[in-house]
Formats: structure tokens, sequence, C-alpha cells
């Protein structure tokens, strides 16, 4: 499980205490139908959310659910016409988690686990196959992409390979790689940021000398292993890259050539996929002296720290989740104004994903209930409450998901956020073209209750902060929300009530921008000058959301008409003094990998019966794992590791609104009093 795969101080919750007080609990007893379910701590939306569904009578209901648990036990109540409850069991590892279900003294109707644990427990005959005609929400809005790569995973079932998405249902998906600060690492190395940004791109970086002590690595077999699979054959690697002739090898990134992405998806990537998956005894042998060669360079293994560990300083770079790097990158840039980013390198890297299962030891009755969990969380706005909670990204597409990752991360979103209605009235969106309420006065005190009358050209002046009639300049920082937006969608700009294209629209912020600096400089006051829009880069992201959205003109190149394009505004393009390429980002880029990088994901299987070489090898790596410094100063970090995991589980709780108050803080300006 990514989420969490290991925790030092985590309350481990398999439930040996509550199996004794529910025995027989999972039948139906006294009209009530129990539902066990077992999944990985903090991996589940624990705030509440507004859910339309058609209720047993054919009637359209819209209602709030204070969560994702509640709402399916009220949700499924009404379906059955009898009370639902969910016992929910969470779980620190998966390997515990196998354990404690092999010993039969606890059994649940549905299980959460990372990839290769369905596939032992396909392999272990502890699995039912899944009635997918159950499951139409998962069906109509899943990836296609994310389900033809559990299609292609099987395990075998009484000799009988089987297909993994027969068995399991996807939850959550995501990457491995590097996570980085590069103003701490410059300060500590004396390599200057732009080459830090270069060289995070490349795995060798994580044996650079250079960046020595700088990085602490998972203390995850599976996890670490990978690494040392992408390092041990990477020229192999670059070899079938050349050979597929799908890949640009001249430039800094091996960019995928045009029209290559379904031979490089189906082609390269089989080869990638079996590279990355040796385990033999002389592959784990050469692995296992390039992780004695890591180990020497990093700082150190950690358990799950490391995403507050580089918040924090303690180090510059960190072997990370890509969930616990959009985790990382929020609170650093929200709490300690840290700028930090997210690669996977060009050669590619691990794509993991967690499951929901059913046990055999399920009856038909609860299978069945099961069953409707799994497609109630497959609803896009549940799948989107999850990520509002977890921070990880679903399995799931569709429309919600679609208007919550535009409204985290397109530039059009707070381009437009100052005009359109925030009050979170049922039946508000983005695009209502509805002025937003004014939460500040001419002072900056907030307002404690909104008024209801629309605003007239003074509180036009107000929210774009300046009178350009007038001599002097508003003493205070000027953002976004300096056009008047009103009328504007994600498909067309309207400034000031003229309709136009996004491109015009960046002319005329320019234009704007221009003529503000210009009163600021003639004002004489110490204010910081407004920076151009230099232009949106686009992002693809069609093997997310093909087929679950209203895609638009697909054949377009244009955001504003191919709704399955994205605009991003936090790409940097980095060259070294060759004159390569590459292409860095954060958050975005970290949640969701360009479609350039999705042939050179792949997925680690379980070892088998070769699991005992990486057992033995792993052992060997991980003794004597610090250096002397090292010891010392994980023995001070660790004496601290109660406060931080009290001070993450706080922060947790609020993580989704991190990623709105940024672009609220880039958005929307007030006199001295920027929203929070």
């Amino acid at each position: 499980m990514k989420k969490q795969n290991n925790r030092v101080f985590a309350t481990i919750s398999l439930a040996f205490l509550s199996a004794v007080a529910l025995a027989g609990c999972s039948s139906n007893d006294a009209g009530t139908l129990i539902i066990k379910a077992l999944n990985c701590e903090d991996y589940i939306g624990e705030d509440s959310f507004e859910y339309t569904y058609i209720n047993p009578e054919g009637e359209e209901v819209t209602v709030t659910y204070d969560d994702v648990l509640s709402g399916f036990e009220a949700y499924e109540s009404e379906k059955l016409g009898k009370k639902v409850k969910v016992i929910y069991d969470t779980y620190d590892t998966n390997e515990t988690m196998l354990s404690s279900l092999q010993t039969g003294k606890t059994t649940y109707d549905l299980i959460a686990a990372s990839d290769y644990t369905v596939q032992k427990m396909m392999s272990m005959g502890m699995l039912q196959p899944i009635d997918r005609d159950s499951v139409p929400n998962y069906n109509d809005n899943c990836s296609s992409y994310l389900l033809s790569v559990m299609e292609s995973i099987t395990a075998p079932i009484d000799g009988v390979e089987q297909k993994m998405a027969d068995y399991s249902v996807g939850y959550m998906w995501g990457t491995l790689g590097i996570l980085y600060n590069p103003a701490r690492v410059s300060t500590q190395t004396g390599v200057d940021e732009d080459t830090v940004k270069f060289d995070m791109q490349n795995w060798d970086s994580l044996w650079d000398p250079r960046y020595r002590n700088q990085m602490s690595v998972k203390d995850s077999m599976r996890d670490t292993y990978s690494v040392g699979i992408m390092k041990e054959y990477e020229e192999e690697i670059l070899q079938e890259m050349r050979d597929s002739g799908c890949f640009d090898m001249e430039d800094g990134m091996y960019t995928l050539i045009p029209d290559m992405y379904d031979k490089a998806v189906d082609v390269y990537n089989a080869k990638l996929t079996e590279i990355f998956n040796r385990c033999d005894e002389k592959s784990v042998r050469e692995v296992r002296e390039t992780l004695l060669a890591l180990k020497e360079n990093v700082f150190g293994f950690e358990v799950d720290s490391g995403k507050d560990d580089i918040v924090k300083g303690l180090v510059g770079m960190n072997l990370a989740w890509s969930g616990d790097a959009v985790y990382s990158m929020d609170r650093g840039e929200n709490e300690a104004d840290n700028y930090i980013y997210y690669s996977v390198p060009k050669t590619g890297g691990n794509i993991w994903f967690d499951s929901w299962c059913i046990p055999k030891t399920s009856d038909a009755e609860h299978k069945a209930a099961a069953q409707d969990f799994l497609n109630f969380i497959s609803d896009p706005i549940v799948a989107a409450a999850n990520m509002e909670t977890i921070g990880y990204t679903s399995f799931i597409a569709g429309e919600t998901v679609h208007e919550l990752i535009r409204l985290w991360y397109d530039p059009r979103s707070y381009a437009m956020y100052n005009w359109h209605d925030a009050s979170g009235d049922a039946g508000c969106t983005w695009e209502d073209s509805d002025f937003l309420y004014r939460e500040y006065d001419e002072e900056g005190n907030p307002l404690d209750e909104n008024p209801d009358e629309d605003y007239g050209e003074q509180d036009i002046l107000y929210l774009t902060g300046f009178d350009l009639a007038e001599d002097d300049v508003a003493d205070f920082d000027f953002e976004q929300g300096i056009l008047d937006m009103r009328g504007s969608t994600y498909a067309e700009p309207v400034v000031d009530g003229v309709a136009m294209t996004w491109d015009e629209y960046i002319e005329v912020y320019n234009a704007k921008v221009a003529e503000i600096n210009a009163l600021i400089e003639a004002s004489g006051k110490d204010i910081e000058l407004l920076e151009e829009n230099e232009g949106w880069d686009i992002r693809d992201l069609t093997y997310m959301f093909e087929g679950t959205i209203d895609a638009g003109d697909t054949t377009s190149d244009d955001p504003a008409l191919n709704n399955l394009l994205f605009y991003s505004d936090e790409l940097e393009t980095i060259a070294d003094e060759e004159g390569n390429e590459v292409v860095v980002g954060r958050q975005f880029y970290a949640q969701y990998p360009d479609h350039n990088m999705i042939p050179k994901l792949a997925v680690m299987r379980d070892y088998g019966s070769n699991n005992i070489y990486v057992l033995k090898m792993w052992g060997d790596v991980k003794s004597n794992n610090l250096p002397i410094s090292g010891v010392v100063i994980f023995g001070i970090v660790l004496a601290a590791a109660a406060a931080i995991i009290l001070a993450s589980v706080f922060t947790k709780k609020y993580y989704h609104k991190y990623r709105v108050a940024r672009r609220k803080e880039v958005a929307q300006a007030a006199r001295g009093n920027l929203k929070k």
C-alpha cells in the first residue's frame, strides 16, 4: 500500500480484538447487514460532500454525506431497505495484513491492497472474482489505460493464469520518483539550483558523489529494489528505447515521438516491464551491488518520515511516492515557503496501484453489498471526495474528477477566480459567471456576512486593487484579478465584456501588467512589479480521461476545444551547458504524469518463488544501513518523531485545502490581507 507502506508509530488495527467482539457480526443480525472492510490507514475520504443519485423510486436525490463510509451506509441502507453498517479496520503494511489474514482469525468482505499483494492473494486462493456488471461506475469511469495495465497482470489460480482485473477494482495509483528541494540541495552542495533540477531527471543522481548524504530512500524492499533495477540495467533500457524507434534519443528527455504512443505502450513497455521484473538469482546479485553503492551515498533509509523531513529541511532529496510528493510540495509551499519538485527520471520507473478485492470468505449477500461499495466509491463524485482527503490520484476519471483537477491546477481557473461564485451553494460551479462575494472591506478586515446585492464599479476597482484614473496606486501586492473576467468559461475568456481566445487573453493581460507596472514605478512606492505571463504549457491527459468525459474536439491541440488537454503554468525547461533540455515540474506533474512518460512506466509484479533471493539481498543492504553521522542525526530525529507524526496527522486533515489555498493566494488580492 503506497499510502502508508510502513509507519513506525502507526496504530496497527488489524481487528484482533474486534474480531472477538464482532464474531458472527458479518451475518445479518437483527435486520442489520454488517460489512467488514480492511484498508490502509488514512486512505479514505473523511470530509463531507454532496452526492446525487437515483433512489429506488426513480427520483434524483442530492444529499450531503459526512464522509465516504457513512455516505455508503446511508446510500446502501436506502437501496436495500435495511440498515447497513461498515466495520472499518486499518493496517500498516501489506505484509502484516497478509500474515494476519492467513491465520484465519479475522475475515473481511472487502480488502484494499497493493498490486503485488493482490497477486499473492490470488495465487493463494484467497479471493473470489468480481462481477464487473455489478460495478457500472467503475466500468464507465475507470481510466482505460490503467485498466489495461491491470488486465496485463496475471496470477496462477489452480494452475491457470487469471487476470488481476477480474479479481480487483482499482482504487488509487501513482509513481515512484525523486522528491527534491533545489534550494536546500544547492545550499548544502554548492551545485546551482538549475543543475540540481537537471540532474534529478536521471536516476544516476542518487549515486552522484556531489549529492552525498543529501537523500533518504525508502525502507521498502520492493521500491528501493526497483530503483536499483533502473540503475543497473540503464544501458540496456536505453538501447531498447533506441531500437523501438519510439523516442527522440537526441533530446534531453528521450521524448516520445508523435504518433508513436500506441507502439511504445504495446511494444517498448513490454521490454521495459521484462527488465523491471528481473528477480532471478543473478539479477538480484547484480542489483545488490548497485544498492550497496547507493547506501554509501545516501543519508539513510526512512520509514514514513521522508515527506515531512524534506519540508523541515532535514534532507534535500527523498525517494517518494507521487501522492506523498504532492503532500510535501503543498506543505512546503504553504508552511515554509519551500519550493519542492518531483521527478520520475527520463528513463522511467515504477507505476503502482492499490485496489479493492473480495475474499472468498464473503458470502453471496455480503459480496453483493461489497460490490455495491465498489460501485459507490467508483462514482466520480465519491472519487473526487476521496482525492480531496487523501491527496493521491484515483483510478476513476469522469466529469467531477476532471473539474477537480482543473480547479487545482489549470491556470484558467485562477484567472477567472475573482469572477466566479465560490459560495458553495448547491448548483454553483466555476462556470456560473457569478460575481464573487467580497470577503474583506477596504481596510482588509474580514466581513462577517456576505452581502446579497451585486456590485458596481467601485467594487470592481476594489477587487482589481487600483483605479487607473487616479494618479496613485493602492498599497498592496497585485496578483491576478486585474481584469474583469465575468462571463468567462474554460472554453472562452471574456475580458471587460469582450470574448476572445485564451492566447488573446494572455496578450491583454500582459498589456494590463505593463500599464500597472508603469503606474507602480511612477508612484515611487515599494510595491513589487507584476510579472508578465510567458504563456502556458499544454499537458495531454488523454490516457486518463478519454471516454469518461465530454471531450469536445479531440482532434484539436487547443485545450479550449479539447477537454483531454490541460494548460499548466508549473513546468520549467532547464538546459545544461551542452544545450540539452529537460522539463521539470511539481504537483500537477507528480499527480498526473504527462503522456510522454506513460510508456516508460512499468509495474513491479510479485516475485513469486524468487522472493527468497530478494529478501536475502535486502537483508544484506539493510545491515548497518546508516553511517555513524546518520545514526546520530537520526537518533535526534527519532526523539522528536512523536511530535512530527502528531503534526503530520493534523496537517493531513486539512491537506486538500492547501492546494486551493495556494491558488486563491495567487488569484485573489485583498488589501494587505490575502485570503489564506
